[in-house]
């Protein structure tokens, strides 16, 4: 499968890539290349600032999204089922719009969890830090978002950390459910774009697996339950950021997805250059709008997203272009613009049958 992989992304040119989203990917989407980079997360993001190891309570999360692209494995990967959970957060609890009921109206069967600022800070310390005897052994990430200078970045942070720690689905406070989540991509339009050889390849690591351990061949992972669900949006307040960006404000995924690794260990990154720039007195940078996009914001997340297509499935991600339609690609279910943009909060006032989520800002 290695082979094919490095077939489909020999087309991958940064540049091209570049002016087609607007987005840097990095030099290589091969899949030796991604790998490592996931490998350097695993010793650098879930690390002890104190002792630089990978904390125990953090090695299954992990080890699964290096797993999850691991072709030389014996042991064919299988995600989970995305759990059925609903979290939201917002350090103003004014944030909260009553639309948000929808979410619970809609998914009966989903728990909904809501954080505020203080809550987020609990949770992460509680996941991200090893009591011991002088305090709290803290990880290089929640060293990271004590650190961030606003709270848009600690909250856009808080998001990524609980769906690869525990998994569900994220949605922003002024977002609503107008279509129950089982529903989205299962009205008959959804096209399957991932490789035929690829798929072929992974059927039979399937199989051979699973007849080592005795167990019946599970279902191949296209036709699975996707292990993660994400958008498409078109950003329209800026010209120059269209082409091929990613909802922020609600995506669902399995935990420990190696999207999330990536884009942790990006974020780990950027946030080091970004001490450095605030120690030679560039705060104003800092605190711009356009470093919040580019920090921690729908620009690492789509490229996060994006290289993962790219290096797992050998997809060209410039192919989702102006689609109108859900489009799956190996275990990822890529919903079309239209669906996170619903027309009204109310179910029933729908313009487009593909209409999922509606997002308040969008309505200003």
């Amino acid at each position: 499968m290695t082979y094919r992989l490095d077939q489909l992304t020999q087309i991958y040119k940064h540049n091209s890539v570049f002016n087609a989203h607007h987005l840097d990917l990095g030099p290589s989407v091969r899949l030796n290349d991604y790998t490592a980079r996931l490998e350097k997360a695993s010793q650098d993001a879930f690390t002890s600032t104190t002792s630089g190891q990978l904390l125990q309570k953090l090695q299954p999360v992990v080890f699964s999204a290096r797993a999850a692209i691991d072709l030389s494995s014996t042991t064919a990967w299988t995600p989970q089922q995305i759990p059925r959970k609903i979290t939201t957060g917002a350090y103003d609890k004014s944030a909260m719009t009553s639309e948000f009921a929808g979410w619970k109206k809609q998914n009966p069967n989903w728990t909904i969890q809501r954080f505020d600022g203080k809550a987020m800070d609990i949770w992460l310390k509680a996941n991200l830090g090893a009591p011991t005897d002088s305090g709290i052994d803290e990880t290089v990430l929640l060293d990271i978002y004590n650190k961030l200078p606003r709270r848009t970045l600690k909250s856009d942070l808080f998001r990524y950390l609980m769906i690869f720690l525990k998994g569900g689905l994220y949605a922003d406070p002024d977002t609503s459910s107008v279509l129950p989540i089982a529903e989205w991509g299962n009205h008959g339009t959804t096209k399957d774009k991932t490789d035929f050889k690829i798929l072929q390849l992974a059927a039979e690591a399937q199989e051979l697996s699973y007849r080592k351990s005795n167990q019946s061949t599970p279902t191949p992972i296209n036709e699975a339950p996707p292990a993660v669900i994400v958008a498409m949006e078109t950003v329209t307040t800026r010209e120059d950021r269209e082409g091929g960006h990613i909802a922020q404000y609600a995506f669902a995924s399995t935990p420990g997805h190696p999207i999330f690794l990536d884009l942790l260990q990006n974020i780990v990154e950027f946030s080091r250059a970004m001490e450095t720039i605030q120690s030679v007195g560039g705060s104003k940078f800092i605190h711009s709008n356009d470093i919040a996009f580019t920090w921690t914001g729908a620009e690492v997340w789509s490229s996060a997203v994006w290289r993962y297509l790219w290096a797992r499935w050998g997809f060209d991600s410039r192919r989702l272009h102006g689609v109108n339609h859900p489009v799956r690609v190996g275990d990822v279910l890529i919903l079309p613009s239209q669906a996170f943009r619903a027309s009204s909060a109310d179910p029933a006032q729908q313009e487009s049958s593909e209409a999922c989520v509606w997002h308040g800002f969008y309505q200003h």
